[in-house]
């Protein structure tokens, strides 16, 4: 086997390379939520039965700094009663971020919540 050692590393002979600015999620300075704005925010549903682990895999989500999972919204009957409740609820949800008071200490990346199949 044969190996090669670099001495000198200079910063000018390091390859460097391109990381996307959708991966990035600065830390707010003001706590202000308009300043979070230009960062992109995916959104999601975790689709779920009872007893199968989504309240663990819920919490999994949350424990990430820049993730948000806002529980079974669903569970109440007034908000599926039929298509425009249910818009109205994924309205409020995907826009608990920027409609909520509370600051946060980072921005958000993905914003989501938990619906039950049988609901």
């Amino acid at each position: 086997m044969e190996s090669n050692v670099i001495h000198n590393l200079t910063p000018g002979r390091l390859k460097q390379t391109h990381i996307p600015n959708i991966l990035h999620y600065p830390e707010p300075l003001s706590f202000n939520r308009n300043e979070c704005a230009p960062n992109p925010v995916m959104f999601f549903a975790i689709l779920s039965n009872q007893r199968s682990g989504s309240g663990w895999f819920e919490t999994l989500l949350n424990s990430h700094i820049n993730v948000s999972s806002n529980g079974e919204i669903f569970s109440v009957k007034e908000r599926r009663q039929n298509a425009s409740s249910v818009l109205q609820t994924l309205d409020r949800v995907y826009n608990l971020d920027w409609l909520s008071s509370a600051s946060k200490n980072e921005c958000s990346a993905a914003v989501g919540f938990k619906w039950m199949l049988n609901q």
